[in-house]
């Protein structure tokens, strides 16, 4: 199994959630990341997604859910991240780290800052 982190449109309930489901993926914990990423929703997304970015310094605790992904759909489920989204490491509030969703510093030109919202389903409740 791989642990994967996930902040936004792969959340229980939301739009995304179906392609872990599909793939065997099974809810680990829910969390928040270590207090070192800013999250922004990214202009022009469908579904709408946020993009979460490292930020140390100047940054908050996010949450988030992780994953248990069968490593056997990994690939599959690689396949259907867009860009500006990939997965690179996150770092936990327990200081653990794991897989999961990060964007690419580029796209966040013209992203509304959504940090203070806690997270991508706060975000959503003050829409």
């Amino acid at each position: 199994m791989l642990p994967l982190a996930v902040v936004g449109a792969h959340l229980s309930g939301l739009p995304l959630n179906a392609q872990l489901l599909e793939r065997g993926a099974r809810l680990r914990q829910r969390t928040h990341t270590a207090p070192h990423y800013r999250l922004y929703a990214l202009p022009g997304t469908t579904p709408p997604k946020p993009g979460l970015l490292r930020v140390p310094g100047d940054g908050r605790a996010i949450e988030d859910r992780v994953w248990d992904l069968p490593l056997a759909q990994v690939g599959s489920f690689l396949a259907l991240v867009p860009s500006p989204l990939g997965l690179g490491t996150v770092e936990l509030d327990d200081g653990s780290a794991v897989h999961g969703f990060l964007c690419e510093p580029h796209a966040l030109d013209g992203a509304r800052d959504i940090s203070r919202f806690g997270g991508w389903r706060g975000y959503l409740a003050s829409s």
